[in-house]
């Protein structure tokens, strides 16, 4: 199950195992706050990636004589071992809960039986109904909350920490926009190098030099950059050349619906020039690789070409 339907299980009921996993922090975070709050009372046991699955399994085998219900929450270290956990899994103790947290993308496949809750960035889908809820009864415009999803990555923490400062800059305005959100967002990296492909297609000079300055300045490596402006151009050039669909387009690239969206609404009406920046991308690529060209010198190739 995914973080969202977390919350409706457990009104139904406690399963006797989970595992937690993902790279959301602030997820994980409440999801383990969930499942302890449907616990009312309970004793709760804490361990770090030290322990071992015995010294697990031991704690929720041990009762208490004032507490009928137990939590053990641990977290998983680098090369986890299930053989004792496993074996628990067949026979779990009757009122004792296992937390099992894994800070990885993908749930541990060698653990069987326990109930996975992934707690990775959630879509847009999902996201933007929270964002709503969490900032009523101030508004927000759908293009306002993708734009916020999609410069913090999907994840949740820096959701939060944007919404709690935006609450602060416009507690008197009833509906944000992008325009509202653009001078007070802490973008990610990643969003930021987006951006500087977006300004290099679009002819935009002082736009680009103005991010590429502040990539260099926070120390980004200038080979990152320059693979994430070449990854900007190829979505674009497929968004324009392809009529897919734009879940479809965005499968295949490793992108956002939403990226392939902006991409054919900023770009379609010149999809010969998005081809031609995009050759000129792959050309300076090819001679950064053949070292007859700095990165230095190729980024400011396609900014003043």
């Amino acid at each position: 199950m995914d973080f969202a339907q977390l919350k409706a299980s457990l009104k139904v009921r406690v399963e006797p195992v989970y595992l937690v996993h993902g790279t959301d922090y602030f997820l994980i975070n409440k999801a383990v706050s969930l499942i302890n709050d449907a616990l009312p009372g309970a004793e709760i046991t804490k361990f770090s990636e030290e322990a071992t699955g015995d010294e697990i399994v031991t704690a929720l085998a041990t009762t208490s004589f004032f507490m009928n219900t137990r939590l053990v929450v641990a977290t998983l270290g680098d090369k986890p071992s299930f053989s004792a956990i496993n074996q628990y899994l067949k026979n779990p103790v009757a009122g004792s809960v296992l937390i099992l947290i894994s800070y990885r993308e993908k749930p541990e496949a060698n653990l069987k039986g326990a109930t996975v809750v992934n707690c990775n960035p959630m879509p847009a889908t999902i996201l933007v109904p929270l964002i709503a809820k969490q900032i009523a009864p101030h508004q927000i415009t759908r293009d306002a909350a993708d734009y916020l999803v999609e410069a913090t990555g999907g994840y949740y923490t820096l959701i939060d920490n944007e919404l709690t400062k935006f609450l602060a800059y416009y507690a008197d305005l009833p509906v944000w926009e992008i325009k509202h959100l653009q001078p007070h967002l802490t973008k990610t990296v990643d969003f930021q190098i987006y951006e500087l492909g977006a300004a290099i297609l679009a002819r935009q000079v002082t736009a680009a030099h103005q991010i590429l300055s502040w990539l260099i300045s926070s120390n980004t490596n200038e080979y990152m950059i320059f693979g994430g402006v070449v990854s900007q151009m190829r979505r674009a050039y497929y968004a324009t050349a392809s009529k897919d669909d734009i879940n479809v387009i965005g499968k295949i690239l490793g992108c956002s619906p939403y990226a392939i969206k902006y991409a054919r609404r900023d770009y379609g009406a010149n999809p010969m020039a998005v081809k031609l920046c995009y050759a000129r991308a792959l050309e300076l690529e090819y001679q950064i690789k053949s070292g007859q060209i700095t990165v230095t010198a190729a980024l400011d190739a396609l900014i003043y070409r």
